[in-house]
């Protein structure tokens, strides 16, 4: 306990005060992988993962809660992907639709191509936040 404040503490000096944040997904996720992307801005949002801020690779084994440690606080869009066949990717089906689980922060309404930053970023603030995602 100490040492985690006494980094909390370094980390506010630096002007880069982190926190945890846990993830609960609406259902437990039993094979493959899950991937998390996490933006902090809209470069790349959400068809190049290797723009994003931070990317989490995760085995799943009835995973329904993830926590993701020393996120510095800010505005984040968070993607997340259940990998199902562990190929690292998104599948899609022949008209380019995820055919794969997943599910985005801000629960933006459906429409035709991808949201967009703004429509699915929010606010980490406090250390411990809980943040609810529904796998679609």
């Amino acid at each position: 306990m100490f040492v985690n404040l006494v980094f909390l503490w370094l980390s506010i000096l630096n002007g880069h005060a982190t926190g945890s944040l846990n993830i609960k997904l609406n259902r437990p996720l039993h094979q493959g992988k899950i991937l998390v992307y996490i933006y902090n801005d809209a470069l790349g949002f959400p068809t190049q993962p290797e723009d994003a801020y931070r990317t989490i690779v995760i085995k799943c084994s009835h995973t329904k809660q993830l926590k993701i440690d020393r996120l510095p606080f800010g505005m984040y869009a968070i993607i997340l992907i259940h990998d199902q066949n562990a190929n690292g990717k998104l599948d899609r089906n022949w008209l380019g639709l995820p055919a794969e689980p997943y599910a985005l922060t801000g629960h933006p309404k459906f429409r035709f191509g991808p949201p967009l930053f703004d429509d699915v970023q929010f606010e980490f603030k406090q250390n411990g936040q809980i943040l609810f995602l529904d796998l679609k």
